[in-house]
């Protein structure tokens, strides 16, 4: 099958849910539906949803219908299930409150009642999350298209009642773990081919697992300079998606390729066909036991942290990592929104809060050691209340001016009166990092000066003196800056 054919089988078959054929309709009727035999598209794996963890009958056929009604308007089979599971959390309340026959009992009291009950249950902020959002979403759904006959017009849950889980800050993985993962030798000791070019994949490109499971075979599209793009479908925000590649990961799917075609001589529309039970290579990879072939592969290397600690990584980290590393090269937000497929730019954001703590503690260990052009150590306290001001005026400061012996302190929005006079500056600050420069244009200085007295250069012999002063008080700052660092 072609890649055209693999994004066939992945294109909803809505003429199904619609309604065509007694075969399907009998499986609606059931509590368990299996994607397969209604027509719909699914990972393997997340291709079942359970109704019959809802108690009351009633319930039961108001969530398969409103069920039905989602497939058709574009959710994910493992959506449905999801929301089956919590409406059970609904049908467990309201096993408590057997007066309630069906839909038209359902008031805002007992919602009110409902609202408590979950808050003082012992499930997780996002579970409870989950769950409001799911009765939430059913209850409006029965309002706007009159789908619950009898269901009261107060039977309402707002918007602000549902419980929103914090912002997690991603869990990207440190660089001294990520050696060890990317390591060729480590990635050798994957003796599967599929799951080690998978994971190389992953680790590259920072796609979902679950989209990188249902790659079509030939996922590369080459731009208009002759670069290799990444084609796949992000299921998530519903939308095709192309996004550069690198060298390592063309090399790895091209790879990949030629194991496909060893492995099954008659082709396959997957570019991750399943390892297992896949005799013509008709199955995708099935995500879902990505992360015990990880496990083992990680216990067989022996991953440690710096502690020398065992650690687990899980394979989703691997997409918090690379927009992690992007966002610490200085990729401005919208690229990364836009590479990731993130469908807003809250998400993203999370990555610029790692940046923030990253850089700001950069910063303030830079502050402890810069001097002026006096050769005066400047004072900070990362606690005062400028402290913030501060390090916005520096991060605005280093976007205009990017200095090649220290760093500008003039506020932004003021315009520079003597530009290529840093060194005589009063809002010129450097660093000992910058202090073979200092020396080398101190060497260069005193050679310019002689030079000028010698041509009668006055002016401009003066001018390089004030340069030179300003260098021979840095200098000796720096030194001793510097020493006091190393010992």
């Amino acid at each position: 099958m072609t890649s055209s054919g693999a994004a066939r089988h992945l294109r909803p078959r809505l003429e199904f849910v619609a309604g065509g054929g007694d075969a399907v309709e009998a499986e609606y009727e059931k509590d368990t539906w299996d994607a397969v035999r209604l027509g719909v598209p699914a990972r393997r794996g997340r291709n079942v949803a359970r109704f019959a963890v809802i108690e009351q009958a009633w319930l039961r056929d108001v969530v398969k219908r409103w069920s039905r009604f989602r497939l058709g308007a574009g959710y994910s089979f493992s959506t449905i299930d999801s929301g089956a599971q919590s409406l059970a959390r609904f049908s467990a309340f309201l096993a408590e409150h057997p007066e309630v026959r069906d839909q038209s009992d359902i008031t805002r009291e007992l919602l009110e009642t409902f609202l408590s009950w979950m808050a003082s249950s012992r499930w997780s902020t996002n579970t409870r999350s989950h769950t409001l959002t799911f009765v939430k979403v059913l209850l409006d759904w029965g309002h706007r298209h009159d789908t619950l006959p009898g269901l009261p017009v107060n039977a309402v849950i707002y918007e602000e009642e549902v419980s929103r889980p914090p912002d997690s800050v991603p869990k990207f993985i440190p660089e001294f773990v990520m050696a060890q993962l990317e390591s060729d030798a480590n990635l050798a000791r994957l003796r599967n081919p599929t799951v080690r070019h998978l994971l190389i994949v992953l680790m590259e490109t920072g796609i979902r697992g679950g989209d990188a499971s249902v790659l079509a075979f030939n996922p590369i599209v080459v731009d208009s300079a002759g670069g290799p793009c990444l084609r796949f479908d992000n299921v998530k925000v519903r939308t095709k998606q192309l996004i550069p590649l690198s060298a390592k990961a063309t090399e790895t799917i091209r790879a990949q390729q030629d194991h496909v075609r060893r492995r099954w001589p008659d082709g396959s529309p997957w570019l991750f066909p399943g390892i297992a039970d896949n005799p013509d290579g008709s199955k995708p990879y099935a995500h879902g036991s990505l992360s015990h072939q990880l496990g083992n592969w990680q216990n067989a290397i022996d991953v440690r942290d710096e502690a020398g600690q065992r650690v687990r990584v899980h394979a989703h980290q691997f997409r918090h990592t690379v927009g992690t590393r992007l966002i610490n090269a200085g990729v401005p937000q919208h690229v990364i929104q836009k590479l990731l497929g993130h469908a807003s730019p809250r998400m993203t954001a999370r990555y610029a809060q790692i940046h923030d703590h990253t850089v700001r503690d950069a910063f303030e260990r830079y502050c402890q050691q810069r001097v002026n052009t006096a050769g005066d150590a400047l004072p900070y306290d990362p606690d005062a209340l400028t402290a913030d001001a501060e390090w916005v005026k520096h991060n605005l400061a280093r976007v205009r001016d990017s200095l090649p012996n220290g760093y500008c302190g003039r506020p932004p929005q003021q315009d520079c009166p003597h530009p290529n006079a840093c060194l005589t500056c009063p809002d010129f600050q450097t660093t000992p990092e910058f202090l073979d420069i200092h020396r080398q244009q101190a060497t260069v200085n005193t050679k310019l000066i002689a030079r000028a007295d010698a041509n009668g250069q006055f002016r401009l012999a003066e001018n390089l003196r004030r340069v030179q002063d300003s260098l021979e008080r840095i200098i000796p700052a720096l030194e001793n800056l510097d020493n006091e660092a190393s010992s």
